[in-house]
């Protein structure tokens, strides 16, 4: 057996926001941000309920396979729209909310800005019932 050398220090060390990082469009990087804040509340939701794969199966009539893609976080495997059907088959509220762009001296922001406050421009909410 070789004796091999580890280095510690991270691969990548991300300078905000890792959709930045990722290279996307701005409207992918949002709907990729969009759509890890539902799935980031509906995992938060099957934690707190304490809901188990078979139960996930039957409630959001989904093939096993993808209650364990949801599970695992594979948001890739499924569209917004879907995402939220699942919210709505687990008996939350969705509320989608758009702003317009806020501007300063009458200039609009530039994009790392408006990501960086996305919360308060366009995003998901899901509310318990």
């Amino acid at each position: 057996m070789r004796n091999v050398k580890r280095n510690n220090e991270p691969g990548h060390v991300t300078k905000g926001d890792i959709f930045d990082d990722l290279c996307l469009s701005p409207q992918e990087a949002l709907e990729a941000k969009v759509k890890a804040d539902i799935w980031r509340d509906l995992i938060a939701h099957i934690n707190k309920r304490a809901l188990d794969q078979a139960t996930l199966k039957s409630l959001l009539k989904l093939h096993q396979p993808d209650v364990s893609n949801l599970l695992r976080g594979k948001i890739s495997k499924f569209s917004t729209s879907k995402l939220i059907t699942l919210a709505i088959r687990l008996d939350l509220h969705v509320r989608v909310r758009l702003t317009a762009p806020k501007t300063a001296k009458g200039v609009l922001p530039t994009i790392a800005a408006t990501r960086a406050n996305r919360k308060s421009h366009a995003g998901s909410e899901l509310m318990h019932a």
